[in-house]
């Protein structure tokens, strides 16, 4: 088994000079030697503070370069890295990290969150600030050891626990997805054989999806430093800036969320020999607009790919030519998949034409290990050796699938999710509130909006509400942009919120944040 840490290492025996690693926001910038360089050093500071093979370390940083070191220098180390969503509260970011057991984290200088690491990982754990040092931190800008101190490369198992990474639970709180070492290589294979990505093509990288997702931390990351290519770490999230940056560093590979593509193209800056570097543009976590997909096909010379998994999962499903189809797609190179009877078993197959839970084989390498502390959570989405996505799917004539929507009622906004009851908690406890739902409207930008179906006071404005939310400790991207004003909210017999219905209710009624 190969580490990331071992892969970069062979690029850099490869190609010691070609540029690794640039921060587009400050121009700093490291070839391949130099980061191996710079990574041994921060690695050999982490194990001077007592982090070594098997311990688990936070990273809550947006994409920088303080960010790539430290997940390499955990590599170095056998370490496991613990990528947070730097977009969730303080709180909730702690008890995230008291639920891993992490001896030490990298933050931002907040110090509210600060603090709330340090109340985790006691007086003895190593809490790093990128930016500078802060009450209870240090700055990671000095944390560097000595090289010749360091313990040799470990051999890692293919079974020993690499990364943990999060998605949403459905109390909440998000789960730990647990993925061994063995799952690294196959999922950058797949992703590069479907863009083209090898060594010596010098792929220029958008390092615009956070590495706490898959998509940003295998689709992007790893994949482009595994083939040698050069990663531009981009924290910028206005239009502009993002559109300078691939013009500027004349990106060759953008591989993000569909709402990303929206926003460049609907920008007052937009045109279409600005983004012309690009030559393969992927897109997951939410369908595509088609008529956003026609606007890239006709304005840009481009390789469109639309890959669907799961964090879990990876690379599942796939279409290399999406066309006027966006919906559609088929199995991939290292996934077995079935469509079954929803609730049914992976025998219990859906017939051509008929609607369906998609299955995805336990058996792949590519496969999770399961959820950190949720044996019930793994046994309920993993079962007779089949995981079962959540996703419902239509089987074709030609044996290729469409995608239709999801089993259950999380929504994917932006290319995260948000549970419904996280939206309906946040406002619960409004004075003037009296019953509300959480749901997922279509969207243009969002793919899907996070909308609270609300019945209150007459007198109660969205704007009171929205303010409401944003004092709270929901995370912003979990804060509703559409409000529905209701009389009653529609419920069965056992008087459970029907969330079908209210996705049916009359866009023209939403109100817009």
């Amino acid at each position: 088994m190969h580490s990331a840490y071992e892969l970069i290492a062979a690029a850099a025996s490869r190609t010691p000079g070609q540029p690794a690693l640039v921060d587009d926001l400050t121009g700093l910038s490291f070839t391949y030697g130099e980061l191996l360089d710079e990574v041994d050093a921060v690695a050999a500071a982490l194990a001077e503070r007592g982090v070594a093979r098997g311990m688990r370390f936070a990273t809550v940083l947006p994409n920088n370069i303080e960010h790539c070191l430290t997940i390499l220098a955990l590599a170095r180390l056998g370490a496991v890295p613990a990528l947070m969503n730097v977009r969730l509260p303080p709180g909730e970011l702690a008890q995230l990290m008291d639920q891993a057991g992490v001896v030490g984290a990298l933050l931002l200088p907040d110090p509210t969150l600060v603090a709330a690491t340090r109340e985790v990982v006691g007086s003895s754990g190593t809490v790093l600030c990128a930016g500078g040092a802060t009450e209870g931190a240090e700055a990671f800008g000095e944390c560097r050891g000595d090289v010749d101190s360091l313990p040799p490369v470990p051999e890692v198992e293919r079974d020993e626990l690499a990364y943990i990474f999060y998605t949403s639970g459905t109390t909440g709180l998000p789960k730990g997805v647990l993925l061994s070492h063995k799952t690294t290589l196959p999922r950058i294979v797949w992703i590069s054989a479907l863009t083209g990505v090898r060594a010596g093509t010098h792929t220029r990288t958008l390092g615009m999806a956070p590495l706490s997702h898959a998509i940003g931390f295998y689709g992007n990351f790893l994949m482009s430093l595994a083939y040698s290519g050069t990663y531009f770490t981009s924290s910028a999230l206005d239009p502009e800036s993002l559109l300078s940056c691939i013009e500027r560093n004349e990106i060759s590979l953008v591989f993000t969320v569909p709402t990303f593509y929206f926003a460049l193209m609907s920008a007052p800056g937009y045109r279409p020999e600005r983004l012309s570097s690009i030559r393969n543009l992927m897109w997951g976590g939410a369908t595509i607009r088609p008529d956003l997909l026609r606007s890239i096909n006709e304005d840009l010379d481009v390789t469109t790919s639309h890959l669907y998994g799961t964090t879990e999962t990876m690379v599942s499903l796939y279409n290399h030519a999406p066309g006027d189809e966006p919906t559609r797609l088929q199995p991939g190179l290292f996934s077995s998949v079935r469509l079954v009877e929803f609730g049914g078993g992976p025998d219990d197959l859906v017939g051509v034409g008929e609607e369906g839970e998609l299955l995805i084989s336990a058996a792949s390498d590519t496969i999770f290990d399961g959820y950190l502390d949720m044996q019930d959570e793994t046994a309920g989405k993993v079962r007779d050796g089949w995981y079962h996505t959540g996703d419902t799917f239509r089987l074709r004539p030609d044996g290729d699938l469409e995608y239709s929507g999801r089993v259950d009622d999380i929504i994917r906004s932006g290319g995260e999710n948000v549970h419904p009851d996280e939206v309906e908690a946040a406002l619960s406890d409004h004075p003037a509130v009296g019953g509300l739902g959480g749901v997922g409207f279509p969207d243009d930008y969002w793919g899907e909006m996070v909308v609270a179906c609300v019945v209150c006071d007459d007198d109660t404005s969205v704007a009171e509400l929205d303010s409401w939310c944003r004092e709270g400790p929901l995370a912003d991207y979990k804060r509703p942009r559409g409000y529905l004003m209701l009389e009653s909210l529609p419920r069965n017999a056992a008087n459970k919120l029907l969330r079908t219905e209210l996705r049916m209710i009359d866009p023209g009624i939403l109100q817009r944040i």
